[in-house]
């Protein structure tokens, strides 16, 4: 079964922590949510909360584990997690409106 996506998702890689205890990186991020690439694996419904690093300033979130996929520690393959907000972080408008405002390539057709 699949989702239909209620915004556009842009490949970002911010750094983040959760829980102040555990680094990971985003994969993309959306106003609804992001991917993450982290050592470890959550289970889909955990509650998840921390922040984002944003040009030096630290943006809190809280959110719910959508789903997980794991990863593997012998080929030093992280493992993915997608996390919907509860509350889109006020902190990451202010990029979004930046990324929303940079004019779109189109691709010329040969």
């Amino acid at each position: 079964m699949t989702t239909r996506r209620t915004s556009l998702r842009r490949a970002l890689r911010l750094p983040l922590s959760l829980g102040r205890r555990l680094p990971a990186l985003t994969a993309d991020v959306s106003r609804g949510g992001f991917q993450a690439e982290l050592p470890q694996v959550f289970l889909p419904g955990s509650k998840v909360h921390g922040f984002f690093l944003v040009d030096g300033t630290e943006v809190d979130f809280t959110g719910t584990v959508a789903w997980a996929e794991a990863g593997s520690p012998m080929t030093s393959v992280f493992s993915r997690i997608g996390v919907a907000f509860d509350t889109m972080p006020k902190g990451l408008e202010p990029l979004f409106l930046q990324l929303d405002a940079r004019k779109k390539r189109v691709k010329a057709r040969s």
